[in-house]
């Protein structure tokens, strides 16, 4: 996904964009926007180890201090319909390797279930060892 550029006016984002925030070195948390409000901004639905499973928290709150960016809508599901989904799975545990923020967020919206963030870290694990065994 091409991330947005543009400052993000949290009030303007459609219910079910997918937004995300800067974590770790490339990594990016990823989370849905809701119909919801806490104040003048929207809350988000995401998946995370800090919450311990899904949460619906305030924009302030899933951002962290750190900027976000806008990811848009992935699939072609409405709003109500994805942000159903989302809460659905409100008692499902976290897990980094089946279920992250990810899976969340393509699972809301239709898609197949799937962590791309995953799959690159695996990528680059394996691609860390090889490097470590030519050295040796």
């Amino acid at each position: 996904m091409i991330l947005s550029l543009i400052p993000v006016v949290p009030p303007a984002l459609l219910p079910g964009t997918v937004v995300s925030v800067p974590i770790l070195w490339l990594w990016r948390h990823r989370g849905i926007v809701s119909e919801r409000f806490h104040g003048d901004k929207p809350m988000v639905i995401s998946n995370s180890a800090r919450a311990g499973g899904l949460a619906e928290e305030p924009w302030d709150t899933f951002a962290a201090g750190q900027p976000i960016a806008v990811e848009g809508y992935p699939g072609s599901l409405p709003a109500h319909l994805v942000l159903h989904r989302a809460r659905s799975l409100m008692n499902k545990a976290y897990d980094v390797l089946t279920w992250n923020c990810d899976h969340l967020t393509s699972y809301a919206h239709g898609l197949e279930p799937r962590s791309p963030q995953r799959a690159a870290t695996a990528a680059v694990g394996i691609f860390a060892l090889m490097a470590i065994g030519v050295q040796r």
